[in-house]
């Protein structure tokens, strides 16, 4: 199905109230055509994550993706960096070194597959069938959930085929029009900017 403007708007507005300064940066001039934002509550609690919360999610998300861009990292390792990232989504401060290829690169590991290869809504477990018991969803990219358990522990990966290709979809129509000097920031980093924090995600 293509994306509607709505689609296109929503992911645009998630986007720069994730990042204001990088919305700025990567869409110069675009936040005068869109209204203000409204003030968003936290996903877990007025205060969200404590200081060393947020370092430790932050570190340990840092630690596993030198891993991976090292070209040595495992499938526990990408469950743990998961694990840190559905803490720092949660809390409205997962880092823009996450983007969308990252967090796609990462989930292809855990679940063995690319999620745009994955052919129905399909979950991934990740624990044993007795903590499987999901308590909290959290989109990870669109198309892609992280479940999470007892003790906000992620328990398994749900995939969403349709949702995964409507974001390609809509990132080649944000991509159109951008000139030569622009596509960097643009045409080439759309997914940094569209994809955190998916408000659709859990559709």
């Amino acid at each position: 199905m293509a994306p509607n403007n709505k689609d296109i708007f929503d992911l645009l507005q998630a986007r720069r109230r994730k990042d204001p300064k990088a919305f700025r940066k990567f869409l110069p001039g675009a936040e005068e055509l869109l209204p203000p934002l409204e003030r968003r509550p936290r996903t877990r609690s007025p205060f969200g994550l404590t200081e060393r919360e947020r370092a430790f999610h932050e570190d340990g998300l840092a630690t596993e993706l030198s891993k991976l861009h090292q070209g040595v990292i495992s499938r526990s390792d990408t469950v743990k960096a998961l694990s840190h990232a559905a803490q720092l989504i949660r809390d409205d401060n997962l880092p823009l070194e996450a983007n969308h290829e990252i967090m796609k690169n990462l989930t292809a590991v855990a679940i063995g597959k690319s999620p745009s290869s994955v052919k129905a809504k399909t979950t991934f477990p990740l624990v044993e069938d007795s903590e499987s018991t999901v308590l909290e969803s959290v989109p990870a990219i669109r198309g892609v959930h992280l479940n999470l358990g007892k003790g906000y522990k992620l328990v398994s990966i749900s995939v969403i085929p349709a949702k995964v290709r409507e974001f390609q979809a809509m990132t080649k129509v944000v991509g159109i029009g951008a000139d030569l000097d622009a596509a960097t920031d643009v045409s080439a980093r759309h997914d940094d900017y569209l994809a955190m924090q998916d408000p659709h995600g859990a559709s």
